[in-house]
C-alpha cells in the first residue's frame, strides 16, 4: 500500500497521459451516460491498480508500463456528459496525475535521471511496490525527508550527465503543472459537498480481498492541500533560471561564478511564479485546516473513513498542534511572527527572530548569489572537481549583504545571522580539549580551562569527561597559552619543545591535556645488592639519582605506571639520594601528535621529596 493515489511517490520522483489536460466540449448533457463512463474508468482503474500490485516496480521508469490513460479519458467524457457528476471529478484529478508519467517528454527526463541514479538509493530511496489508493490513516504519511533530498540531488549531483536543470524545469512547467492545476480545478468542485464520499474497493487499494473504505471531503480537501503544496515548491522551482550546456567541469565554473546571469539568476517570468507559489502556499495552509475541520465535523470518527480520530487514526492533541501552526504560518505570509529557536550557533544559547514567510515570495532578487552570499571564488580544481571559497579569511571580515534575506527575516543583523549559520565554526579557530585519562587518575572535575592571549582571556568548564571546546573568531595570528584550574589554582600546560600555539582563522587544534599524578611518600631499602625504591601513586616518572650524601640527584631512568624500582647499579658502602619527577614533554608519555593535534602537560614539573640511603 502506498500514499494517497500515490501522490507522495508521483511528486515525489515527478513522474507521471495524455499531452492536454483539456477534452472538446460536449453540446449536450447526459447523465446516464456519465455515470456508465464513469463506472467503466473505475473498472479501468481497478484492473490497473491490480496490475501494479501483482507487478515488479522497483523504479519511476516502470510505471509507463501502467494504463491510467483510459480511465482518464472516461472520467473527462464523463464530466463533459454531467459536469455534475462528482465521481468523475474524483477520478479525472486522480488520473490526471497518475498519468504524467505517459507523457514523452516526462518519459525521456525521468528515466534519464533514474538512469544517471543507477540504483543509487539516495536518487530512489524507496523499492516501489505493492499497489492501490490508501486503506488506513497510517499510511497518509508525506515522505518530506525523501522529498526534500530528492530536489536537493537535482541541484547538486552532476557527475555523469543527468538531465539539465533546464530541461527539468521546462518539464515542469509545460508538462506537469498544468495537471497539477487541473487535478486542483476537480478537487475544488468536489471537496466543499459535505455529503459526497468516494468508494475505494478492495481492487483500488491493491487487495481484493480487502474491504472497502470511503474518501470524504476530509480527503479531498487534504488532497488539494497536498497538490498545493507541490504546486508551489515547483513554481519556487521555475523563480530562477538554471541555464547549463552540460554538466563538465569549465560549464559548471563558468555557471557557479557570483555574477553569472544565467544560472541561479532571475527568470524573465520569475517573478510570476513566484507569487503564484505564494498563492498556493496560502491555498494549501487554508485547505489543511479546512481538511483538519471537516475531519472532526464529519469523517473522522467514520469506521469506513480512511483519516480517523482516535486510537487507530489521528489523536486529537496531534490535530490541535497542526492547527496552531498553521495558523501561525499563515500570520507568518502577511506580518511577521516571532520564532524562537533554542541552540542557537556553536555556543547553543536561546535566540528569538522575526520570520516573515510572504516576503521571501514578494520581491525575488536578481541574483541571489550576489543579494545573500559573501564575495566568493568558484575556480576548476584538478581535472574534475570544483573549489569553493569565500573571499573574507577571517570571521569579522565576512559578512551576508542583506542578512534579512529579502525581508524573510526582519531586524536579523549580520552578527545573529553568522551565530545562526554557524558561521564561527567555519572562519573562527576551533580548539577542542580533552583530559587524558588514565586507571590511576585523581583529578577532581570539572576543570577550567582557560585560552590566554595578550589581550584577552577565555575560560570555560570542561564537561564530566573533562571535555570541553572553544571557538575564538575575534584574534587571529596570535600565540595564545594554556592555563588549568583544578578548583584551587591555575597551572600552566605545555606543548612538544618546539611547538608553537597560534590562534589562525579557518582551522582546528585538539588538545588532549594531562594533569599528571605527583609522586610521593618515596621510600629507599637497602636489600641484597639492590636498592629498592617504593612510592605512592602511578604514572610516568623519571626516576633522579645521585652518587655522595651532598649530592643533587639528576635524571637517571625513566619508568612507566610503576611504583618500585631497583636499582643495582649501587656499591656497597656507597651514599646514594634519589627523588623522583614528573615530565613536562608530552612525548614521554606517548601523548601522539599531529598538525592539527597538539598534546599539553603540566608546565611546571612536579617533585617528590629525596631520600638518602648508605648501601649496605
Amino acid at each position: 500500500m502506498k500514499q494517497l493515489f500515490y501522490l507522495s511517490f508521483l511528486f515525489l520522483f515527478m513522474i507521471g497521459c495524455q499531452d492536454v489536460t483539456d477534452t472538446p466540449p460536449v453540446s449536450t448533457t447526459d447523465p446516464a451516460g456519465s455515470s456508465l463512463k464513469s463506472q467503466q474508468a473505475y473498472e479501468s482503474l481497478e484492473i490497473v491498480f491490480t496490475q501494479w500490485a501483482d507487478g515488479n516496480f522497483q523504479n519511476a521508469s516502470d510505471f509507463d508500463a501502467l494504463n491510467f490513460k483510459t480511465a482518464n479519458a472516461l472520467y473527462k467524457e464523463a464530466i463533459q456528459l454531467n459536469p455534475d457528476n462528482m465521481d468523475a471529478h474524483v477520478g479525472a484529478a486522480i488520473t490526471e496525475i497518475l498519468c504524467t508519467y505517459a507523457d514523452t517528454a516526462v518519459n525521456r527526463v525521468v528515466k534519464q535521471w533514474e538512469s544517471f541514479g543507477n540504483g543509487d538509493s539516495q536518487v530512489f530511496p524507496h523499492p516501489i511496490k505493492n499497489a492501490g489508493l490508501l486503506s488506513s490513516t497510517s499510511q497518509m504519511v508525506v515522505p518530506v525527508n525523501e522529498m526534500a533530498k530528492n530536489l536537493l540531488k537535482i541541484y547538486t549531483v552532476a557527475k555523469v550527465d543527468p538531465p539539465l536543470i533546464s530541461d527539468m524545469q521546462r518539464i515542469i512547467r509545460d508538462a506537469f503543472l498544468p495537471r497539477i492545476n487541473y487535478a486542483i480545478e476537480q478537487l475544488a468542485f468536489i471537496e466543499n459537498v459535505d455529503t459526497f464520499k468516494f468508494r475505494v474497493s478492495g481492487k483500488m487499494q491493491g487487495d481484493s480481498k480487502l474491504a472497502a473504505v470511503y474518501l470524504y471531503p476530509t480527503e479531498f480537501m487534504m488532497t488539494d492541500a497536498l497538490l498545493q503544496g507541490v504546486k508551489s515548491m515547483l513554481e519556487g522551482f521555475l523563480v530562477y533560471k538554471f541555464e547549463l550546456s552540460d554538466y563538465k567541469q569549465a560549464s559548471l565554473v563558468a555557471a557557479l561564478q557570483q555574477n553569472s546571469t544565467t544560472f541561479f539568476y532571475l527568470a524573465s517570468d520569475g517573478t510570476t511564479h513566484s507569487q503564484n507559489a505564494k498563492a498556493a502556499m496560502n491555498n494549501m495552509i487554508d485547505k489543511m485546516l479546512s481538511g483538519i475541520t471537516k475531519l472532526e465535523n464529519i469523517s473522522g470518527r467514520k469506521s469506513d473513513a480512511v483519516i480517523k480520530i482516535g486510537n487507530d487514526g489521528l489523536q486529537q492533541t496531534d490535530l490541535d498542534t497542526a492547527k496552531k501552526y498553521l495558523n501561525k504560518m499563515k500570520t507568518s505570509m502577511t506580518s511577521a511572527i516571532t520564532v524562537h529557536l533554542d541552540n542557537v550557533g556553536s555556543d547553543e544559547t536561546p535566540m528569538d527572530i522575526q520570520v516573515f514567510l510572504g516576503k521571501f515570495f514578494d520581491n525575488p532578487v536578481q541574483n541571489p548569489k550576489a543579494s545573500f552570499l559573501p564575495s566568493y571564488s568558484v575556480t576548476a580544481s584538478g581535472t574534475e572537481d570544483i573549489k569553493f571559497d569565500f573571499t573574507a579569511q577571517t570571521f569579522a571580515d565576512f559578512h551576508f549583504p542583506d542578512p534579512t534575506f529579502g525581508g524573510l527575516f526582519p531586524g536579523m543583523t549580520d552578527d545573529n545571522m553568522k551565530k545562526l549559520m554557524r558561521i564561527d565554526e567555519e572562519f573562527g579557530f576551533r580548539i577542542y580539549f580533552n583530559t587524558w585519562w588514565d586507571y590511576s587518575a585523581s583529578q577532581p572535575q570539572p576543570f577550567t580551562v582557560k585560552i590566554v592571549t595578550d589581550a584577552k582571556t577565555y575560560s570555560k568548564q570542561t564537561d564530566y569527561w573533562g571535555v570541553t571546546k572553544f571557538i575564538i573568531t575575534d584574534q587571529n595570528n596570535v600565540s595564545y597559552k594554556v592555563l588549568v584550574n583544578n578548583g584551587t589554582s591555575d597551572y600552566e600546560l605545555t606543548a612538544r619543545p618546539g611547538a608553537q600555539l597560534m590562534i589562525k582563522a579557518r582551522s582546528e587544534m585538539d588538545h588532549s591535556f594531562k594533569l599528571a599524578n605527583p609522586p610521593q611518600n618515596l621510600t629507599a631499602y637497602s636489600e641484597f645488592s639492590q636498592i629498592r625504591l617504593e612510592w605512592n601513586n602511578y604514572d610516568f616518572y623519571w626516576i633522579m639519582k645521585g652518587t655522595g650524601a651532598t649530592s643533587t640527584p639528576t635524571d637517571y631512568q625513566q619508568v612507566n605506571y610503576q611504583n618500585t624500582f631497583w636499582d643495582n647499579s649501587v656499591t656497597n658502602g656507597i651514599t646514594y639520594r634519589y627523588q623522583l619527577r614528573t615530565s613536562n614533554n608530552p612525548e614521554d608519555y606517548n601523548m601522539g601528535y599531529g598538525s592539527n593535534w597538539e598534546p599539553l602537560v603540566l608546565k611546571e614539573i612536579q617533585y617528590s621529596n629525596i631520600v638518602t640511603i648508605t648501601k649496605q
